[in-house]
């Protein structure tokens, strides 16, 4: 690979991330519980609404569950994999690039569960502002993930070990997702 496709995979990476990432929370922000009106929550549902509220006329939600939301990361996270599959110089047919699709949006939603928890169990030891939008929205997503965790030994008075679980827990489902070859490319 050369100069220019190595950069162009950075620059691919960077900014499908982040498109991604919009999308992915703005299925997730309603699971978890996010306050509506928080102002990181309000940019991303004015980023994602000019697609996703035409969509979801046609592709319905079920539940809670933003099913146009749910569509749209996946084939953001494919049309990602077939662009690093080509900058990469890999020829590989639709159904690796579909594979490798639903491998990266896999891997992109563990991850970004892996750092909201770490970055959230960081910020608990310096006592951040509760009432901040990203202290509250970083609590939002990891707080239902952390919950079943908090009952596992060892307890310690003060000292909540939930999240080192949840991180172990995701570490060893990339671990073997990886293992058996369903890798996501962002990563």
């Amino acid at each position: 690979m050369g100069y220019l496709s190595g950069a162009g995979l950075i620059i691919v990476q960077a900014i499908s991330g982040l498109v991604l990432g919009l999308f992915v929370l703005r299925v997730l922000l309603p699971l978890a519980g996010a306050r509506f009106r928080n102002p990181i929550c309000q940019m991303i549902y004015q980023a994602t609404n000019p697609l996703l509220v035409p969509l979801t006329r046609i592709v319905p939600n079920w539940r809670a569950v933003s099913m146009a939301g749910v569509m749209v990361a996946w084939l953001l996270a494919t049309l990602i994999a077939a662009m690093i599959l080509w900058l990469v110089g890999s020829t590989v047919d639709l159904l690796h690039v579909l594979f490798y699709g639903t491998a990266t949006l896999i891997h992109f939603v563990l991850s970004l569960y892996f750092w909201t928890i770490l970055i959230g169990a960081l910020m608990s030891m310096f006592a951040p502002d509760r009432s901040h939008p990203l202290v509250e929205l970083i609590a939002a997503l990891s707080n239902p993930i952390l919950r079943p965790f908090r009952r596992l030994p060892p307890h310690f008075p003060g000292i909540d070990l939930s999240p080192l679980w949840v991180l172990l827990l995701i570490r060893l489902i990339q671990y073997s997702l990886s293992y058996i070859g369903f890798t996501g490319l962002l990563s």
